[in-house]
């Protein structure tokens, strides 16, 4: 291996190649802290913005028309960066996991069922040369449970003639419990900067994190008023706490002796069974997965045949539709499932329902 890429670069870094940052950051933040096992910050992730079609394109460019037909060793951080940063080369073996998320475009005036078809054949393995996870028909499908558990979930499908984008987006906020709960700290970050005028990210950050970690409403508004008094001025104290503490008692976790993160982590095993569950259904026709066979169920899922599965129900631009379905919240089963698992069997939200 020659000195400029094994022996001067450390392999510790994780790259996430999308479509649009937002959604995705604020997921996988949430994902991170939540699960701590992980052991990976966004401050190690390498975030790069393509469509699967441009990508499809660039590596076309790289190893030829026929590269996935050849079982081509494809190198996506070089792809990418000899593209976009050609004086900083990157290469796969820099890298512990490269992971792709990508939603499900049906509308795309580029959509190809053989060119997303090759990427998912192709793109399998996070640690080698990547893991494409699609979600049908946008990323924000993980919110879209409209209580849990949710029986209903096993058939939530959407038109096709339902653009995605703002139309799916305005669906899954009319529709779903769970966006107020994922968006807390966010909401809480954007009061504490545009309505008390807290400047310093460092200083929201730490009062956030003091707020997130209440587990106990017997002491939660001393809590918030100890996390307030550094950083909010004297006037505005009062009105900052109370309308915390309001907050804090509506998201419903320090009524469960709860953190915000524990709580979440719960929602996020909750959400994981049921799009485990989906695809089952999708796949295998059965939507109840039976405890003690939860693992071998998620095991046996291929990607590829979901892909067709929903390129077939979508096929009629006037009677087709698309499974709702989140995979990219299959990383944390696929990193470690035990971290879906509790000691009983399925962790459903910590024994709550919501």
């Amino acid at each position: 291996m020659s000195s400029d890429r094994g022996e001067v670069r450390k392999r510790g870094q994780n790259l996430l190649i999308v479509e649009g940052h937002h959604e995705k950051n604020k997921l996988f933040w949430l994902i991170f802290k939540c699960f701590p096992e992980i052991n990976i910050n966004m401050d190690e992730i390498w975030i790069y913005g393509t469509n699967i079609y441009q990508l499809y394109d660039d590596i076309v460019r790289e190893y030829g028309e026929e590269w996935a037909k050849e079982n081509e060793d494809i190198d996506l951080p070089f792809v990418i960066s000899k593209k976009r940063y050609p004086d900083k080369l990157r290469y796969k073996e820099d890298f512990i996991n490269i992971v792709l998320v990508f939603d499900y475009e049906r509308h795309d005036s580029d959509f190809s069922e053989e060119k997303i078809l090759e990427m998912q054949r192709c793109f399998s393995d996070a640690a080698d040369m990547g893991r494409l996870y699609i979600n049908y028909p946008m990323i924000e499908s993980y919110r879209h449970l409209c209580q849990l558990p949710d029986d209903d979930f096993a058939e939530r499908k959407i038109p096709v003639s339902l653009q995605p984008g703002k139309e799916y987006k305005a669906l899954v906020e009319q529709e779903t419990i769970l966006g107020s709960k994922f968006d807390f700290p966010f909401r809480m970050d954007d009061l504490l900067e545009k309505h008390f005028g807290i400047s310093d990210a460092e200083k929201r950050k730490k009062c956030c994190n003091e707020i997130l970690e209440i587990s106990s409403v017997s002491n939660m508004e001393n809590v918030i008023d100890h996390a307030l008094r550094e950083v909010v001025a004297e006037r505005n104290l009062s009105t900052a706490k109370y309308q915390l503490a309001d907050w804090v008692t509506k998201q419903g976790y320090a009524h469960l002796n709860l953190t915000y993160w524990k709580y979440i982590r719960g929602v996020f095993k909750q959400i994981i069974y049921h799009n485990i569950s989906k695809a089952n259904r999708i796949q295998y026709g059965q939507y109840r997965i039976p405890k003690n066979k939860y693992k071998e169920y998620f095991e046996r899922l291929d990607p590829t045949e979901l892909l067709k599965e929903q390129n077939s129900a979508s096929k009629d631009r006037i009677t087709g539709f698309i499974w709702v379905l989140n995979t990219c919240i299959y990383f944390i089963a696929e990193y470690n499932f035990r971290l879906v698992m509790d000691e009983g069997g399925i962790e459903m939200g910590c024994g709550h329902n919501i």
